[in-house]
């Protein structure tokens, strides 16, 4: 399994807008076969701020997300509006670990 987290911040004037089209992008995400599950975060004390939290059966499971429609209209519209460029980390899980415990 491969844990990303993806850390982003938002122009103030595009909070909404980044906040819909995300959550379009995870609509579309929680349905691919390799995407065990996809959360997004806003930040409590900026409220421009936010994570996604991604969880893929494997490496190749990041790759076909990456190359989904969903994917590709979030990453175009989203680009405008980030205040700087977003953050990524990939992380192993230490617990859980099984495909059903997510």
């Amino acid at each position: 399994m491969i844990v990303r987290l993806i850390d982003v911040y938002v122009k103030p004037e595009n909070i909404e807008d980044f906040k819909s089209i995300t959550t379009a992008n995870r609509h579309g995400s929680i349905r691919e076969p390799g995407v065990l599950r996809f959360d997004v975060l806003q930040t409590e004390n900026d409220p421009a701020h936010f994570l996604l939290y991604e969880v893929y059966r494997d490496e190749q499971a990041t790759g076909d997300h990456k190359e989904t429609e969903h994917y590709r209209r979030w990453r175009e519209e989203a680009e405008d509006m980030m205040a700087r460029k977003r953050g990524s980390t990939a992380c192993i899980p230490v617990a859980p670990t099984g495909p059903g415990e997510w």
